[in-house]
């Protein structure tokens, strides 16, 4: 049985993803008391990754590690994809902004679209698809001039399409704590604070030691989880028949989780 997710979105065909640099470990993060991520073993949960992903019979490209850019295997951040248009991101995060540029020529078949307003400052992580929304997380990497010139991109391909903006606290981006596994079920770590109302779903409030799992990553009729998060896989089992579950361990000390590495569209 096929899982209908996002009727917003069509099917996931093509993945882009960018191998973790030998120095990734100067990328930026906030969870230093998990201690520092050994490269050889993110390199195999990585991997691990794109080989579950080859394994759904997508077209998956994957880019050479670029030492310039040590969170540049985080390609979800800098470009968010809707349609047949690429939206180039700017992060409030000063050492990502040049990530975007860099993915440019491999947007093969999309319409770029810059983000022109030098006010305006937004992370795909902090971008949501819904079933019926999108959510934008309004954090230290995004905010509401962003949100607003990513709607304006979105309406391009979808005029009626329902933006909200979600004011948050507690975690890095907002699909760090928050994530839709099925049509209007939401996964929520405690650990994100927000005063938006989510009454339109049905929330899942995940224990607090398991709160890292609330990040999950539909794919067609597939979802892929974290390791060592048995609330989520109950869940996870009542929508899915393919459930793949990976070790992020290695990323997560790095503020990373599932969505982050890949663009999926």
């Amino acid at each position: 049985m096929k899982h209908t997710y996002h009727p917003l979105l069509p099917d996931v065909t093509r993945i882009l993803a960018r191998q973790p640099a030998p120095n990734f470990a100067d990328g930026l993060t906030t969870a230093t008391h998990l201690g520092k991520p050994d490269y050889d073993l993110a390199l195999q949960q990585y991997n691990t990754y794109i080989e579950k992903l080859r394994g759904l019979n997508l077209e998956v490209t994957v880019l050479d590690a670029d030492a310039d850019f040590p969170d540049g295997h985080f390609v979800e951040d800098p470009v968010i994809v809707y349609g047949d248009m690429a939206f180039l991101c700017r992060s409030g995060a000063n050492a990502r902004r040049k990530e975007p540029q860099s993915l440019v020529s491999h947007l093969h078949g999309l319409r770029v679209i810059p983000l022109q307003d030098e006010t305006a400052f937004i992370d795909g992580g902090d971008v949501l698809f819904c079933a019926d929304r999108v959510l934008v997380g309004i954090s230290e990497r995004s905010n509401l001039a962003g949100a607003t010139a990513l709607h304006r991109a979105l309406q391009t391909v979808k005029a009626d399409i329902r933006l909200d903006c979600v004011s948050f606290s507690g975690v890095l981006h907002l699909k760090s704590g928050l994530t839709e596994i099925a049509p209007s079920v939401m996964l929520h770590d405690p650990a994100l604070k927000t005063d938006y109302a989510l009454d339109w779903a049905e929330v899942i409030e995940l224990p607090s030691a398991e709160g890292y799992g609330a990040d999950v990553m539909p794919v067609n009729d597939t979802i892929f989880i974290s390791t060592g998060f048995p609330t989520v896989r109950q869940v996870a089992e009542k929508y899915y028949q393919n459930i793949i579950e990976l070790n992020m361990s290695e990323f997560q000390k790095m503020d990373g989780a599932l969505t982050c590495l890949s663009l999926r569209y």
